[in-house]
């Protein structure tokens, strides 16, 4: 027979914490995928390089995810964002520069877009025609970090290292030259123009050119600087002369340079020296005379022919040359005439006297009124006189030549 139990009195189920906690199985799968995101994430933040912004005032052919940034064919970054300044005037390019570019992002740096350019100088990034336009980079020489950039619109012409000096040229105009115009010593490819400004005072132009080593040691402060571009065609007494350095330079422009003999050997030119842009060439070889003379010459004969820059002659020899043509009135005869003004050099009329005339040499170089003396003298007793004479039959130039006709 069955006896009523009370449930109180049976044993109770109790639970009992072991010691120490168990994490489930469950969770182990989750926690290392977290463990290895994390390493992932810093591993990435570790290895990347700085953002930059780049402000152009147009970004032609630049795609975000697409263009990169290069740096000797070499990809260093790539642009992540393209899109318009707060005023909408230009475009402001965010690139992601690789870690080990980082160091190269100096406040000094250069930025430019690289497209393929025609210019008469020469045919620049054709490579871009295939892979599309990307961005160039020089690197800078300063020590400073920098993340915020303005582009430039052309490319440099000069990259840094490379090897020669740059000097400064002054002309009164810039002509057709521009910038990558060659410059040539002897015909030769020597260098070219890398920039260009006006000056401050708006009355000349000043060149930045940049002469290629080993050209560079053979300018020297006697050097002279002409502008060859085109044809240089002159019509003298001569008769006609053309010259010409390259096809480039007959299309493009550009500069030549050379030392005149008559200077003394010197050391090459410092950096940056200034040098005076001749018109030609020759002009720019003319030896400069400390020494000058002028006297008015009087033709009763027509002047036509005769133009400013022909020679003066003595004896057949280069002595001078003509400074202004026109007409003047002779009081005696009623009548307009023609009037001649000459500029000669004594120094080369007393050297090119003969030995029997050295002492009239020696006055050449004396006082101004001694050299009007024996000027003076040397028509009323010996005969000097001035006469044209026709240099070419084919352009019809005229020349001065002084001689001697005694009777």
């Amino acid at each position: 027979m069955a006896e009523n139990i009370d449930r109180d009195d049976l044993p109770q189920a109790m639970v009992v914490p072991k010691k120490g906690t168990r994490i489930s199985i469950v969770w182990i799968i989750p926690i290392l995928a977290a463990v290895v995101a994390i390493g992932i994430a810093i591993q990435r933040i570790m290895s990347e390089g700085p953002t930059i912004s780049i402000v152009f005032k147009a970004a032609e052919g630049l795609e975000a995810g697409k263009t990169f940034v290069k740096y000797k064919d070499v990809n260093i970054g790539q642009v992540t964002a393209v899109k318009l300044s707060p005023d909408y005037s230009k475009v402001e390019v965010t690139a992601k520069i690789d870690k080990s570019a980082a160091g190269l992002m100096v406040e000094d740096a250069k930025f430019w877009i690289v497209e393929p350019r025609v210019t008469l100088s020469g045919i620049s990034g054709l490579g871009t025609l295939l892979s599309g336009n990307y961005i160039g980079f020089e690197v800078g020489k300063s020590a400073k970090q920098q993340r915020k950039f303005t582009g430039i619109e052309v490319a440099p012409i000069i990259t840094g290292g490379q090897p020669g000096r740059q000097f400064m040229l002054k002309a009164e105009n810039l002509g057709s030259l521009g910038i990558g115009s060659p410059i040539y010593y002897r015909r030769l490819q020597a260098g070219q123009i890398i920039a260009y400004d006006l000056d401050a005072d708006g009355k000349a132009v000043q060149m930045k050119i940049f002469v290629n080593a080993p050209y560079d040691r053979f300018v020297n402060p006697g050097t002279r600087f002409w502008n060859a571009s085109g044809l240089d065609v002159s019509v003298g007494a001569g008769g006609l002369e053309v010259r010409t350095q390259s096809l480039v330079a007959l299309l493009a422009g550009g500069v030549a340079f050379d030392t005149p003999s008559f200077v003394a050997t010197a050391e090459p030119a410092a950096a940056k020296t200034v040098f005076t842009l001749y018109s030609d060439q020759a002009t720019a070889m003319k030896q400069p005379d400390s020494l000058s003379a002028r006297y008015v010459l009087y033709f009763p004969e027509s002047l036509r022919g005769l133009t400013v820059g022909a020679p003066v002659t003595l004896l057949g020899l280069t002595a001078g040359e003509v400074v202004d043509v026109g007409f003047d009135l002779d009081p005696a005869a009623a009548k307009l005439r023609g009037r001649v003004e000459i500029l000669t050099y004594p120094h080369r009329l007393a050297a090119r006297l003969s030995s029997k005339e050295g002492a009239i040499g020696k006055v050449l170089e004396h006082s101004v009124e001694q050299r009007h003396a024996l000027m003076q003298r040397l028509v009323e007793q010996r005969g000097l006189r001035a006469q044209l004479r026709s240099g070419s039959l084919l352009t019809g130039q005229l020349y001065v030549a002084l001689d001697y006709f005694p009777d």
